[in-house]
């Protein structure tokens, strides 16, 4: 199994995932550690982590299942397409449903959808996490960057049922066409040195990388001011962070990194789009 796989449908290849109790020592000396368990799949025996015994096991298949089911009872979202990616033989996985008949256009041809991510993992990397947003998907490499209105991060001690994952879904739906019109409005806000230099700070870009993002801008620019400074919109300079991070998302690791930061230099991004607002 590679690193990275992609399944594009509603049935992906699991890991048969269980729990071994553990022991240490010698063959003459071998003893029980107490209050401790192993997750292996059970066949091809890779362990995927050492835990407590309080961990409870949240299998990929349970969290999908549990999603599916509270989508089915939401008639405003419609159908959806699914996405599963594993990492790590399976240690790690995060499926994502994206809602085609929940959209908006920020920009002609460039097409805001609603999406929910869901992470999962057997390696305790991950916590089970449910990101609910307004997303756009940059590019056929998978790579998806936007805004979320619902995060539940949980580290698996929990039971799934007692999420209340269905009421906070239903709550954030509503807020989809607010948010994704609030992004027409970076397209009206000039970038300004400041909030260049936040953002760039932000995504840990090194020195190659800046510079292919400079290149980029200047071809993207409308001119530039008496400084020399590029003369762009916020959105426009965001779609030029998206199309570098879609050449460099080479793993599923890599990729949900990027697109965390990229959600956080989004606040810086929203910042400067309420100053620009009260400039107005």
């Amino acid at each position: 199994m590679n690193n990275l796989q992609q399944q594009h449908d509603t049935s992906p290849r699991f890991p048969r995932v269980t729990q071994q109790p553990l022991s240490w020592g010698s063959r003459d000396t071998l003893r029980t550690a107490h209050g401790y368990k192993a997750i292996v799949d059970a066949d091809t025996g890779k362990v995927f982590s050492i835990v407590t015994n309080d961990y409870k096991i949240i299998t990929h298949q349970q969290a999908i299942e549990q999603i599916e089911s509270i989508i089915a009872k939401q008639e405003d979202l419609g159908g959806y397409a699914l996405t599963v990616n594993f990492y790590n033989d399976g240690g790690r996985m995060r499926c994502t449903f994206t809602f085609p008949r929940i959209t908006a256009e920020i920009a002609k041809g460039d097409i805001v959808n609603l999406q929910l991510h869901l992470s999962n993992s057997y390696d305790v990397t991950w916590p089970f996490t449910v990101i609910l947003g307004a997303f756009r998907l940059v590019c056929t490499n998978g790579l998806v960057v936007g805004e979320k209105m619902l995060h539940i991060k949980k580290r698996h001690v929990y039971e799934l049922d007692h999420l209340n994952i269905e009421h906070t879904i239903t709550t954030a739906t509503r807020r989809f066409q607010k948010q994704s019109g609030q992004w027409k409005d970076l397209d009206q806000i000039p970038l300004n040195p400041t909030v260049y230099g936040q953002v760039m700070q932000t995504m840990k870009f090194g020195k190659q990388a800046t510079e292919e993002i400079g290149c980029k801008i200047e071809q993207e620019a409308r001119g530039y001011d008496d400084s020399h400074f590029p003369l762009m919109s916020l959105w426009a300079f965001y779609n030029v962070i998206t199309w570098y991070l879609t050449h460099r998302a080479v793993s599923l690791n890599h990729r949900v990194e990027m697109e965390k930061r990229l959600r956080i230099a989004m606040v810086l991004l929203r910042r400067a789009q309420h100053g620009g607002e009260r400039k107005k």
